[in-house]
């Protein structure tokens, strides 16, 4: 059977989705002219990960081994199948892997195409690459699948190339600045010139007229030239291509030495016996140029990365640029963070894009390359304040000009304009070098584009506290210095908005400066400036000013868009036009492929909350309101709030005192806050040491008599006795003047982490700032606010409501929030006495927490009156989450409730069924009319997920639709967690599929 009628039998179209693809195989003329008519290519839709090469002709091992070298490179398909003509046998590859994993490790699976074995061939219909359901049939494989990206691989093989460069010139480059920033020349040099050598931009007529040698390349000049010639090139490449990345830093000859040359020339080299790829594995006329961006984690400092500083992924890059270039209308583009220039390169792209669909790219290749240089040098500008970022930049760029140009028509006009002008101008006329400023955005005395207004303005920038320091000196100026306008055309200075000195907020409040009533705004920020309480001065003032169109909320998602970033963003999309907007605010979450190797990032419209601005400009809603749970949280949320705040039965709240700080290093060592800048990171260690040794003892003695409490020394009304002991408070920073706070009777809870471990004591004790402390105006009450606050009903609150960081490390709540805590307007003194009773006994160790906790539990559920449904939720949120796997029953709850809830609106009985399927997912099927003709849920589980999605084609299976509607039932599919599979779950899902059957709110 021919190939033809192997894929039209599957359902796919030769002339609609399944179209030729030209290759370029370099260097092998031979192989590219056997492939013409012989590769075809299909496109899958968003989020399905199943676009496929499909190569129709015979290939020996080697070939083959060039084919998935160039597939890799080209990062456009997830497989390869490869039938030759007249053979009996399909083959298919993964092709995510790289050159280095053995061709029969790469195949996925084999069909043979004759009648026996029709049966297993249905698993690649067309179909099911369309809907995502190919990647059932071979969950095997991607747990086992060992995947890294191309983008890794490249940062892999860079950085090893780097720290060879960096020690070889260790003796000839003492100061460790300028040695890197000349590694970094060399290395984004070197890649530059691989790119312009693998698309023929340079070639044998470029070497032949400059070098008198036709047989010249890079490699060869860095094995057998001096540093002299290697110079030359820089230069010959900066004056051609209006290239200023060839200009500076200046590398002297000396530091171009024959080791330097041959470890650069040697990077070239494939070496795939050791494991490591090397550069000539990276097929730079083919790799996406968004990658070259990812190879700016290769240069970035600790400290660059401590401060928040990080690459944007292009998945995120191209979400904001799609929503703010919502319209095909060229613009100009500014970033004022460039940082590697991912945003602009997606940009830029999205405007050639445009430039395309109206026709105003020339179709000759030469013409173009002047154009698409216009069009840059015209609308896309930057400013960062790295030097290392900048020049990345500047490099993702230039080299965007040529994606897609014809290779031998640039190849032809260099020849031509050698021969006849004996130069080249092509670049000559608009240069985009001077557009991406190695500047600061927040310097108040040489500003950036001063006076420039852009049409978008886009960008990630960093998110930290700005120190003191004079580093930082250009930032701090800014927040005293930089005046805002804010209503009837007052003046604030920045500091005054700004919470906590955070850098990111400072960039909201410069970007008025760049921009006009039609500007539109898109960028990353940190989740804090939109939820936290020392956040609200410049909350009120970006709801003031802006008018927001959407919010993504990427809490859930940090770590498969930033990987090391200490704290969770946002994305937000929004206008100078505030006009009663109504926040379109997208709960971004993780789904069943949200893992490597799929990494997929799905926006479920269907999830999407509508927010009334200005309600959040009234304070009526909060921002953070949404960030955990949906409308039935809120509304549990909302009862108990109208409870009484704690503060009401409170005499005091307070943290304790802080060890280490500027206080104690100037009373211990006489340090100033000068001489602390000053002082290296060892030394600063050093100092710490020996005041901990000098004020902290391990025993009780006669001196160090007062117990230090920490965070864990504290559990559910269970003070652990402490191992550490201080002789007095005074020696630390901030001893707190009233001491009171640590004496007598008294609730001590925890600052920090997701639990409050709340302990009444009638000792003395001797807390830090990760503690909090409160006294009550009632003594008669603390048995039972130990109760309360160490209660699911509390912690349940906190979580939903109040808790700051909630899904990053070192979650935590502040004083207010304490105060804020909701206490039953009306204390039932039968029930308040019951809870305390268990409450004391707790605390005097007659049970064990666990023994008491259920109980507890339902005690304060019936003091805060709450109704059944909305004790279960409570419940089910603390259920431990757990695999339900073939367990018998454990749906029954489920069912019972969905049953109820569904059936009061409907005549006819519903019928509900059960299975277990692969990728450990239920599914549960409705079925709204007593019988219903679409797939049982008992069928056998390999094919029941197969056949919902063949009958519904429009669902996509790896975006996590939990719910698919057939014509006369619903589909439930979730992972098989009890927490899916709960009676709150079971209400959520029965509303849901009632408002979608009967089209009621």
């Amino acid at each position: 059977m021919n190939y033809i009628d192997v894929f039209s039998n599957l359902g796919f179209n030769f002339n609609v989705d399944l179209k030729l693809k030209p290759f370029e195989i370099e260097k092998n003329s031979a192989l590219t002219e056997r492939l013409k008519n012989s590769v075809f290519y299909y496109k899958s839709p968003n989020n399905t990960n199943t676009s496929f090469y499909l190569i129709t002709i015979f290939l020996e091992d080697s070939e083959i081994k060039l084919i998935r070298k160039y597939i890799w490179n080209k990062n456009d398909a997830d497989l390869i199948f490869y039938y030759p003509h007249d053979d009996k046998e399909l083959i298919m590859m993964y092709a995510k892997y790289s050159p280095k994993v053995e061709y029969k490790d790469s195949i996925l699976d084999k069909f043979l195409t004759s009648q026996k074995d029709l049966d297993k061939i249905e698993v690649i219909k067309h179909w099911k690459f369309d809907s995502g359901v190919f990647w059932l049939n071979y969950h095997s494989f991607i747990d086992k699948a060992k995947y890294r990206g191309i983008d890794k691989e490249l940062i892999s093989t860079l950085k090893s190339l780097k720290e060879q460069l960096f020690i070889n010139l260790s003796s000839l480059i003492i100061d460790e600045n300028k040695r890197n920033e000349i590694v970094q020349a060399l290395i984004d040099r070197t890649l530059y010139i691989k790119y312009l050598e693998d698309n023929h931009i340079i070639n044998f007529h470029f070497y032949g007229h400059y070098f008198n040698d036709i047989n010249l390349n890079y490699e060869k000049l860095l094995e057998n030239n001096s540093g002299s010639d290697l110079n030359k090139l820089f230069k010959k490449i900066h004056e051609i291509f209006n290239n200023s990345l060839f200009d500076q830093p200046t590398i002297e000859e000396k530091f171009l030495t024959i080791d330097v040359r041959n470890l650069i020339s040697t990077s070239f080299k494939a070496n795939l016996d050791t494991g490591q790829l090397r550069l000539f594995d990276f097929q730079f006329d083919v790799l996406p140029v968004e990658f070259i961006s990812y190879i700016y984690e290769v240069f970035l400092s600790d400290k660059q990365k401590e401060n928040g500083i990080y690459y944007t992924p292009k998945k995120l890059a191209q979400l904001i640029i799609d929503e703010v270039i919502n319209e095909d209308q060229i613009g100009s583009i500014l970033d004022p963070s460039s940082g590697s220039g991912m945003f602009l390169i997606v940009g830029y792209q999205r405007l050639l894009e445009i430039a395309k669909k109206q026709n105003l790219e020339p179709l000759d290749s030469i013409e173009k390359i002047k154009f698409r240089t216009k069009l840059l040098s015209e609308n896309i500008f930057g400013i960062e304040k790295e030097i290392t970022a900048q020049r990345f930049t500047l490099f993702s760029l230039s080299l965007q000009i040529f994606t897609g140009i014809e290779p031998t028509d640039i190849k032809d006009f260099i020849a031509n304009e050698l021969k006849e002008n004996k130069k080249i101008n092509l670049f000559s006329e608009y240069s985009f070098f001077e557009n991406i400023k190695h500047a600061n955005s927040l310097n108040i005395y040489e500003e950036p584009f001063k006076d420039k207004c852009f049409s978008y303005l886009v960008g990630n920038p960093p998110f930290f506290e700005i120190p003191d320091t004079n580093e930082y000196k250009n930032e701090v100026d800014f927040l005293n210095f930089y005046k805002v306008k804010v209503k009837d055309d007052n003046e604030v200075i920045a500091k005054n908005i700004i919470g906590r000195s955070q850098i990111s907020q400072s960039f909201f409040l410069k970007i008025k400066d760049w921009s006009d009533i039609n500007t539109r705004f898109g960028f990353v920020s940190n989740s804090s400036n939109f939820y936290n309480d020392y956040s609200e001065n410049f909350q009120e003032y970006f709801y003031s000013n802006y008018g927001i169109e959407k919010l993504y909320e990427l809490s859930r998602v940090k770590d498969i868009l930033f990987e090391k970033a200490k704290e969770s963003v946002v994305a937000i999309i929004f206008t100078n036009n505030y006009n009663d907007n109504l926040i379109s605010y997208y709960p971004v979450d993780l789904g069943l492929f949200s893992d490597k190797p799929f990494e997929l990032l799905i926006i479920q419209e269907d999830k999407v909350v509508n927010i009334e601005q200005k309600k959040l400009i009234s304070k009526g809603l909060r921002l953070r309101d949404f960030l955990v749970g949906n409308d039935f949280d809120r509304n549990l949320i909302s009862k108990m709030s109208s409870n009484l705040p704690m503060g009401t039965y409170l005499n005091s709240v307070h943290r304790g005192f802080e060890i280490w700080g500027e206080d104690a290093r100037k009373k211990e060592f006489n340090l100033s806050k000068e001489d602390w800048r000053k002082t290296t990171d060892i030394e600063k260690t050093e100092y710490l040491k020996k005041f901990i040794e000098k004020y902290f003892n391990a025993y009780y003695s006669k001196q160090y008599n007062k117990p230090y409490i920490k965070p864990a020394n504290l559990k559910p009304f269970i003070k652990i006795p402490s191992n550490q002991f201080i002789s007095s408070i005074d020696n630390f920073h901030r001893p707190r003047i009233n001491k009171e706070i640590y004496i007598g009777e008294k609730l001590i809870f925890t600052r920090i982490g997701s639990k409050l471990n709340c302990v009444f004591s009638k000792d003395d004790d001797y807390f830090d700032f990760s503690v909090y402390t409160v006294k009550l105006k009632d003594n008669g009450y603390y048995n039972l606010f130990q109760a309360i606050l160490n209660s699911w009903t509390i912690q349940f609150y906190l979580d939903f409501y109040l808790r700051k960081r909630v899904f990053d490390s070192f979650s935590r709540i502040g004083n207010d929030d304490i105060l804020n805590i909701p206490i039953p307007k009306e204390i039932d003194q039968d029930l308040a006495s019951e809870i305390a009773a268990i409450s004391e006994n707790l605390s005097n160790g007659k049970f064990d927490y666990i023994e008491k906790e259920s109980e507890l539990n339902e005690l304060v559920f019936d003091l805060y009156e709450l109704s059944y449904w909305e004790k279960q939720r409570i419940r089910d949120y603390f259920l431990p989450k757990q695999r339900i796997g073939r367990k018998i029953n454990q749906l029954h709850s489920y069912k019972i409730s969905i049953n109820e809830i569904i059936s009061f609106y409907l005549k006819n009985e519903i019928i509900i069924e059960e299975t277990t399927t692969d990728f450990n997912l239920k599914v549960v099927k409705i079925s709204l009319n007593n019988y219903s003709n679409s797939p049982d849920s008992d069928k056998v589980k390999k094919y029941i997920l197969n056949e919902i999605f063949e009958q519904n084609p429009n669902g996509n299976f790896l975006a996590s639709q939990e719910k698919i509607y057939g014509t006369d039932c619903v589909y439930i599919i979730k992972e098989d967690i009890n927490k899916n599979w709960t009676e709150t779950k079971a209400f959520e899902d029965g509303q849901d599929i009632l408002k979608h059957i009967l089209n009621i709110k």
